[in-house]
């Protein structure tokens, strides 16, 4: 064998090492594929405020209701978002000239976790704040409801018994007059502390009834057995207001439970498909292999 077919043999294999030794991660290729997810994702948001703000009639009255429009907006940001991120880790994976489908695939998964990273980013801080507004509205009322889910529902109707103008209609009405008229305004004021402070859990009907007795008997003329009578009747519907108000409370804390819970297993497929979305097309835009092979010189 001459000289010329041992170096003819040995090529292939200085070009194999060559390729071995070369960076598998290129963060430029992540960064393109990162600005390319990001403006596919905001040209398809634009198109789908401008399509959802057609089925607005209101001369009509065929608008759809919030609910079909709220399923509508979610439906088209999830399909937005994949495929945002399917020709982000397309443009990732070319970029970054690799063969290998599983270096492909994981620059596709860089490109969703940075890009992922950077909406985060943008959601919580200044620039956040000026670009998506709506979405600081809506992580704000997600906030005020995990804190509500946190509070015990007693508390909650404790503090929700009885409100102030329906404690003041109750003192009215324990006020009545039936053989006189009522008087002095601040016994009526005096009366309205002392109820509301039962109401809130502050005294205990015991406590207050021999002052709320005499107050209502000498400003309604009536006698005390009769005022007992009232304030009896009033002890009754503040504590069937209090079991209202708890079990609003109950309800409304399992149902922002629930909608949280959901909302948050909802977001992690979102999530996860939109990880699998990058893989893709990281895996479709890896660069096939090719040979170059000798034309010359004998085998």
């Amino acid at each position: 064998m001459s000289r010329s077919d041992h170096d003819l043999v040995r090529e292939p294999t200085a070009i194999a090492v060559a390729g071995d030794s070369r960076r598998r991660v290129s963060w430029g290729a992540i960064i393109g594929g990162v600005a390319i997810a990001l403006a596919v994702q905001m040209l398809l948001s634009m198109l789908g405020l401008g399509l959802g703000l057609t089925t607005i009639e209101p001369n009509t009255g065929g608008t759809p209701d919030a609910t079909s429009i709220g399923i509508g907006a979610v439906a088209w940001w999830v399909i937005s978002a994949l495929l945002a991120l399917l020709a982000g880790g397309y443009v990732a994976s070319r970029l970054a000239g690799t063969t290998n489908k599983r270096d492909g695939m994981l620059h596709g998964l860089l490109t969703w976790a940075s890009m992922l990273i950077i909406s985060v980013w943008l959601l919580t801080s200044v620039v956040g704040s000026v670009l998506g507004g709506a979405f600081n509205m809506l992580g704000g009322a997600v906030s005020s409801a995990s804190q509500a889910v946190s509070n015990v529902a007693p508390q909650v109707a404790d503090a929700a018994g009885l409100s102030t103008d329906q404690i003041q209609q109750q003192v009215d009405n324990l006020l009545r007059a039936n053989n006189a008229p009522a008087n002095p305004e601040s016994a009526r004021q005096e009366l309205v502390s002392l109820m509301g402070q039962v109401a809130t859990g502050q005294q205990t009907m015991d406590q207050v009834r021999p002052r709320a007795v005499e107050i209502i008997s000498q400003q309604a003329g009536i006698t005390p057995q009769e005022a007992e009578a009232r304030i009896q009747e009033f002890q009754t519907r503040a504590e069937q207001f209090r079991a209202d108000a708890e079990a609003t409370a109950r309800e409304t804390t399992e149902a922002t439970a629930s909608a949280l819970s959901s909302g948050a297993l909802w977001t992690c497929l979102a999530l996860a498909l939109s990880a699998i979305a990058a893989a893709i097309g990281g895996s479709i835009g890896t660069r096939r292999e090719t040979h170059d092979y000798p034309t010359t010189g004998r085998y």
